[in-house]
């Protein structure tokens, strides 16, 4: 998402509405040494994951696709558990359409002239290439979908960009929906997920589509949601995914939090569905409005009243589209906000924006040449991968209380196993030590260091003090814990 689009936007909006934020569901916790608290137990992790969607002809089309996928999805790589795509608005070019086109050939030779140029029958091969790869070489476990816009011929400006989905084919988008559903299971590719919004406030120059909160709380729960039920579909409905977390009042339209909020309250039917609340993390960096300062920020804040229905929350899209920084401070950077969302804003799921594109800014993990034949690891890739490559699908977040100087401390448990990851952004390595309350652990942990020299780096530590071990944590690095209760 390229955020330089809603300046003019954001010029708008009145500064007279804003009310200083807060971001509290319950009272916080004291602060200790760092003590691991085995049975404080927090938000279930549904998995990490990364986008290709509209990017997915980028990765297809790369001479190095097979070792990019391994580096995204496999053992060696982030080992990452969701892959999102995007439900494409020029599947269906007019009301006889029917056909996905999945049938078409994906294993073209890399020489052949469709490679050449971007297109959307190379988006569409390329999504299902990906797809395909990702299901069944590394079992990635969840396929979501978002849906940036309708079919053109649905909308009121009968354009993929803008414009608004009509209310006469609300019942045709929703049959859509379950359609593509249908196709892509039926080839063993089921979707876990589906979004019939991408950033449903702002009205983007490419593929979107504007809706409001209760034009779509009226579309979940009149029209998506029973014909779900009606054929059959089991698709997860996630709803949310505005540009912005949470955002001060005059941002409201842009606001995850508060379009999420608002479903909940005044459509509460949606519970019904198996739905999942969702958001975007991006920021406004614009220097000609620095005037507007903490107000284009996003706030990393809870979905409280989501977690009051028990639904899950995911950070479906985040990146950064200052200029490429592929530095380790920028991958501290970016290891900080994972950690503020998984322990302010408790999120389950964790989704990058570009897994890999070919991007001369911050928006992928992986920067893909233009050449087609090389590509660039960068140090967010690898600090993600402290905590995607060790934190398990069904792992549970544990409460970690702590005041170690300078250090970010999170700890996940799955059955007996654990991990814990720390960051360290200060200058000079830091002498602590992990104690584990509520468990015998065993005597041998595993760490993984990742710093400017290293990525992912083995070292082997031992249970020095009752019940925990003693820590040395590199300067400017994150480094993750794994080890093994007792019981």
């Amino acid at each position: 998402m390229n955020m330089k689009n809603l300046c003019a936007f954001l010029l708008s909006l009145s500064l007279s509405s804003f009310i200083p934020f807060t971001a509290n569901c319950q009272k916080g916790v004291s602060e200790k040494q760092i003590v691991i608290k085995w049975n404080d137990e927090k938000q279930l992790i549904d998995g990490f994951g990364a986008a290709q969607a509209g990017w997915a002809h980028s990765l297809y089309a790369h001479y190095e696709r097979e070792k990019i996928m391994d580096l995204l999805f496999g053992n060696d790589g982030l080992r990452l558990s969701i892959l999102r795509g995007e439900v494409f608005p020029f599947y269906w070019e007019n009301e006889n359409d029917k056909s996905f086109k999945l049938d078409d050939d994906i294993y073209l030779p890399l020489d052949n002239p469709l490679f050449d140029r971007e297109s959307d029958d190379l988006k569409r091969r390329g999504q299902h290439w990906i797809t395909k790869l990702a299901k069944e070489k590394y079992q990635v476990d969840k396929l979501l979908f978002s849906t940036w816009s309708a079919p053109a011929y649905m909308k009121s400006n009968r354009k993929q960009s803008g414009g608004h989905l009509r209310r006469d084919y609300y019942q045709a988008f929703a049959d859509y929906l379950a359609d593509f559903y249908k196709a892509y299971k039926s080839i063993g590719l089921e979707p876990y997920a589906i979004s019939p919004s991408n950033e449903p406030g702002y009205a983007a120059p490419w593929s979107s589509s504007v809706w409001s909160a209760e034009q779509m709380g009226e579309f979940l729960v009149k029209h998506l949601g029973p014909t779900f039920q009606k054929e059959g579909v089991a698709s997860r409905i996630v709803f949310g995914e505005n540009p912005f977390w949470a955002a001060s009042t005059m941002l409201t339209s842009l606001s995850s939090e508060d379009f999420v909020n608002t479903i909940i309250e005044y459509y509460p039917d949606v519970l019904k569905f198996n739905p999942i609340a969702s958001g975007h993390g991006y920021e406004f960096n614009d220097p000609t409005l620095a005037m507007l300062g903490d107000l284009l920020k996003t706030h990393i804040a809870p979905f409280c009243i989501a977690e009051d229905y028990d639904v899950p929350v995911w950070m479906t899209e985040i990146s950064s589209v200052d200029p490429l920084d592929a530095s380790m401070e920028n991958g501290l950077l970016w290891a900080k906000t994972f950690h503020e969302y998984l322990t302010v804003a408790n999120v389950n799921a964790f989704i990058w924006w570009g897994g890999a594109i070919p991007a001369g800014n911050n928006e992928s993990l992986i920067v893909l040449d233009k050449d087609r034949k090389g590509y660039t690891q960068t140090k967010r890739y690898e600090t993600f991968g402290n905590f995607t490559r060790y934190i398990s699908v069904g792992s549970r977040r544990i409460a970690v209380d702590y005041q170690a100087d300078n250090l970010l401390v999170t700890a996940y448990k799955n059955g007996k196993d654990f991990t814990i990851v720390v960051i360290n952004p200060a200058g000079n390595e830091i002498r602590s030590n992990i104690q584990v309350q509520g468990v015998d652990i065993n005597n041998t942990i595993s760490g993984y260091v990742t710093d400017s020299d290293k990525t992912w780096s083995s070292i082997s530590l031992k249970s020095d003090i009752p019940n925990g071990f003693n820590i040395t944590v590199p300067a400017k690095s994150v480094v993750t814990y794994t080890g093994i209760a007792n019981f």
